[in-house]
């Protein structure tokens, strides 16, 4: 899981040493990309990490370096910019994206197509990975790191566990696999029990905590959003909590960690080093750490009830993503989608509000606080179904995705939803709805699209993409912050 490859470069950056070095370089697996010329140029000034989580250890021998069948659990697109900033990219698995051409081990040419992103690694080891994001973001990978799920476990019991912060939710999430019912705080299929509160989670409660995504009101955002809390979680315990000052939890811990990482031919114990001390700044909220906004596909966009697609003649989940969503966060890093971002009008500032619950006057007070940022707001009453909504709603027509997503960054824990039926925007408010965040609002083109959920706030989780909707609604898109709010580590989650 990426989480213990972070957690495990702290020390990294503490030890010194050529013996050390050779240890690690002698006793980590390594993996030949081959990824040819047709590449993305390398930026001046700017070094692009992808690290990646897995569900199976890599072996050596392979067509790609990995058994097949391996799949992506988590990856981050790690970007230092030369003006020594740091931004972190979350790619949630199920998206829909643009797989290239490639040739599998028995030599078949496949040819390029669509499908989930984790099915990149799967289909083609980590070389069609790291082909599949350059071909996205147009950004070259300078280094590959991964760490299969076994030695994240161990990691995690090497530093004695962690503890982290479980929101309370009244969410649940029937599951026909098991045929049983999951929530945040107990998840039969993940394993996770604890909470609401502070948890101390061990190797097999932390890989539980880390890899949860049923029950929980944000599905695999919210999943995302629990990783980005473990990671500060795992550097405060190591920075502040006397594992570096233990030799034989050090000598333990990287023992550990060097049996379970897998790096690129090209990548050096040096350029773990570099990583590792520019990360630190995770436990203080120092860097930004984003996530790519998703919402699962409409009846317009060929989804079913359950946001399903037919690939390959099977309904398949998956989640969509907006390239213009994608090009404001990497644009500013130096890559591109080919997609140009516009603005769209003073249409974008108008919103009928709608009142989705029993709670009198939260609609009202709603359209005050809109009005206050600039927005032309009406009262529309109450809902005319008889739902009682608990995640707010922003609901948008042809053309008006972009306006949609600045609202959105505006109602915290709030869900996308496309609907052609309607013309403009569309405010739905749940249950959960406290008022509006605090950030200026100067146009709707210039919401950021981060996903990060906010220390301590109850409403501050990403929306839902893949668990089923509340009353009323189906699962929509990321939440995105404010541009203006710098992104921290969230240290309590759903």
């Amino acid at each position: 899981m990426t989480l213990g490859i972070l957690s495990v470069l702290v020390f990294i950056v503490t030890a010194s040493g050529w013996a050390f070095y050779t240890y690690v370089n002698e006793n980590t697996d390594r993996v030949n990309l081959s990824l040819g010329s047709d590449r993305p140029e390398q930026t001046e000034g700017a070094t692009n990490y992808l690290i990646v989580g897995t569900d199976s250890r890599a072996n050596s021998g392979g067509a790609y370096g990995d058994v097949e069948g391996q799949r992506s659990d988590t990856t981050i697109l790690v970007h230092f910019s030369e003006d020594e900033t740091v931004t972190m990219l979350s790619f949630p698995r199920d998206t829909y994206v643009q797989i290239p051409k490639y040739t599998d081990s028995a030599g078949k040419v496949h040819a390029a197509h669509k499908n989930k992103f984790n099915s990149a690694i799967s289909d083609g080891g980590p070389s069609l990975l790291v082909r599949t994001v350059e071909s996205l973001t147009n950004l070259r990978i300078d280094h590959y790191v991964s760490m299969d799920l076994e030695g994240f476990k161990a990691i995690t019991d090497a530093i004695g566990g962690v503890d982290v912060c479980v929101l309370p939710s009244t969410f649940k999430e029937y599951v026909s696999e098991n045929g049983r019912t999951s929530r945040n705080t107990n998840d039969p299929m993940s394993g996770f029990v604890g909470g609401p509160g502070t948890v101390h989670v061990n190797g097999e409660q932390a890989l539980a905590f880390v890899r949860q995504r049923h029950g929980l009101p944000g599905g695999d955002l919210d999943r995302i959003h629990r990783q980005q809390q473990f990671m500060g979680a795992v550097f405060h315990k190591v920075i502040g909590g006397g594992v570096l000052k233990s030799p034989s939890k050090l000598e333990g811990l990287i023992s550990t960690a060097t049996g379970a990482l897998t790096l690129d031919d090209s990548t050096e114990i040096m350029d773990l080093r570099k990583l590792a001390s520019r990360l630190t700044g995770i436990a203080s909220g120092g860097i930004a750490m984003q996530t790519l906004p998703t919402h699962a596909p409409g009846p317009t966009e060929g989804g079913n009830e359950r946001g399903e697609i037919l690939i390959g003649g099977q309904r398949v989940s998956v989640q969509l993503y907006n390239p213009a969503d994608l090009e404001k966060i990497i644009a500013p890093l130096g890559g591109s989608t080919g997609v140009a971002t516009t603005g769209t009008g003073s249409a974008a500032m108008t919103v009928q509000v709608f009142n989705g619950t029993k709670i009198a006057g939260l609609a009202a007070g709603a359209v005050d606080e809109l009005t206050a940022k600039g927005y032309q707001a009406t009262n529309a009453g109450n809902t005319t179904d008889s739902s009682n909504y608990v995640t707010s709603r922003v609901r948008y027509g042809a053309g008006m995705q972009d306006a949609a997503t600045a609202l959105q960054a505006l109602v915290p824990g709030a869900r996308l939803e496309s609907d052609a039926s309607i013309t403009g925007l569309q405010l739905i408010l749940g249950t959960s709805f406290d008022g509006l965040t605090d950030a200026p609002v100067t146009a709707p083109s210039a919401a950021a699209q981060s996903t990060v959920a906010h220390a301590g706030s109850a409403a501050a989780t990403g929306p839902g993409t893949q668990a089923p909707a509340d009353a009323g609604g189906s699962a929509g898109a990321a939440a995105p912050a404010p541009e203006a709010a710098a992104p921290t580590a969230p240290n309590c989650t759903y």
